[in-house]
């Protein structure tokens, strides 16, 4: 235990500074430490908790603990990287560009090897969701009606006890009426792991001495899977859980993220973060990349971030046409946001029926088919007897601004005329184009 940061695996090495070291002055602790670190060849846990480059260690201890980089005398104590942009040279391939292939482990929806988060309020169902798309991942079933890579998956969770997570994999195997073979695949291929209970470390950042900083819980993590056959992805369950402090502390947020990057490079897979959206945001609706409560960094961050989000059947009636077959409680799945080469996909329409999620199977009306609908809302409410804007807002119901513009807009498209003088609010009515509109679509 170092300054409240329980770092498990290197107790051991912290330990060889003297006594005097770490009774005396903290920051020669630190120095020590991260000096013994690096004698016992980690010398990424030293960069990681003290924020010691990986080497060489020369630095004076005045430079631990400061947010400084020791100074660099050598061209050796560079890192690599200022080598490969000193050795930069203009492209020798042929004038023609090859096009790079994207490899996505859920079709246009998550890239393999990313980072992202799933947001959504409490109890919308993101552990169903994620055990779902964990299911097909090993099934090779499609996912929402996308295609996805076949391998394993493994979901860490601090927020769920381990009969809870084993209880609700096999309830959601139940309700996607696998196959026997189906079955055995889920049994090999996903693997739970609740952390609750269990010692040691398992959050991304601690404090010491009121600095945030890293525990290198990713080296652990990344140790526990070795030897993870195929493994395509990662679900680390919640973010707030395993962050180790304050969502709305940027450094938190950014020491976080960049342990799970660190993890998807190192092992391939795909890293997904679940998240809780603000309050706010929850109640005021927000669909952008910014949904998640906290940091906005927890966006910046991310390459991808997915909102799942409660709707009710008119508003999902307004976007897709339903077979009838559905059941349950309305949802939508938003990509928020996309990255350098991939654009977000458009939102995907589901229905939750206890352990089973599906696609809304009905075809998705594109924005002029859903402005179409809406144009036919308000002919039918002057056909059914309305003559007045406000008469025709009390039947489409809506935000009154938006339905009074619609109205003013099929005026002036010539779909409905306003009798009367002054500002034309009375004596709606409709005319040939307009009933031509409301004729049955094919």
């Amino acid at each position: 235990m170092l300054g409240g940061c329980n770092v498990s695996e290197p107790l051991d090495v912290m330990r060889s500074a003297s006594p005097a070291e770490r009774d005396g002055d903290l920051n020669q602790a630190q120095a020590a430490a991260a000096r013994a670190y690096i004698a016992a060849g980690k010398p990424h846990l030293a960069a990681a908790v003290y924020g010691f480059p990986d080497e060489p260690i020369a630095a004076s201890a005045e430079y631990v603990g400061d947010g400084r980089d020791p100074p660099q005398e050598e061209s050796s104590s560079q890192p690599d990287w200022v080598n490969v942009m000193r050795a930069w040279a203009p492209s020798t391939q042929a004038l023609g560009w090859q096009r790079i292939e994207v490899e996505h482990a859920v079709q246009d929806l998550i890239r393999k090897g990313k980072v992202g988060a799933l947001v959504a309020g409490g109890g919308t169902g993101k552990t169903t969701l994620l055990l779902t798309l964990f299911i097909c991942h090993a099934t090779g079933r499609p996912f929402l009606g996308l295609d996805v890579m076949v391998g394993s998956c493994v979901l860490i969770s601090n927020d769920d006890p381990q009969e809870d997570l084993e209880e609700a994999l096999e309830r959601v195997m139940t309700a996607m009426e696998l196959t026997a073979s189906e079955v055995r695949m889920v049994r090999e291929r996903v693997r739970l792991h609740s952390l609750q209970g269990s010692g040691g470390t398992k959050k991304f950042t601690c404090k010491v001495m009121g600095a945030v900083g890293s525990t290198g819980l990713q080296e652990f993590i990344v140790a526990g899977l070795e030897g993870v056959p195929d493994l395509v992805g990662i679900a680390i369950d919640t973010l707030r859980q395993f962050s180790g402090g304050s969502t709305n502390d940027e450094e938190v947020i950014n020491l976080t993220i960049g342990g799970a990057t660190e993890i998807a490079r190192r092992t391939g897979a795909y890293v997904i973060l679940p998240h809780h959206t603000g309050k706010q945001n929850y109640r005021d609706g927000v669909s952008d990349m910014y949904c998640g409560s906290g940091s906005a960094a927890i966006a910046d961050n991310c390459r991808f971030v997915l909102l799942l989000q409660t709707a009710a059947w008119p508003d999902i009636e307004s976007k897709i046409r339903r077979t009838g077959q559905e059941h349950g409680d309305p949802f939508v799945l938003i990509s928020t946001r996309g990255s350098l080469l991939m654009k977000p996909c458009a939102p995907i329409f589901l229905y939750r029926d206890e352990y089973r999620i599906e696609r809304i199977a009905g075809a998705s009306l594109t924005r002029d088919q859903q402005e179409d609908d809406k144009d036919r809302a308000v002919l039918r409410a002057i056909r059914s007897g309305a003559t007045s804007k406000n008469d025709v807002f009390r039947i489409v119901k809506g935000k009154k601004a938006t339905v009074l513009d619609r109205i003013d807009d099929l005026i002036a498209r010539g779909h409905i005329t306003a009798g009367g003088s002054g500002s034309g609010s009375r004596g709606l009515a409709i005319t040939a184009t307009g009933a031509r509109l409301l004729e049955p679509r094919p």
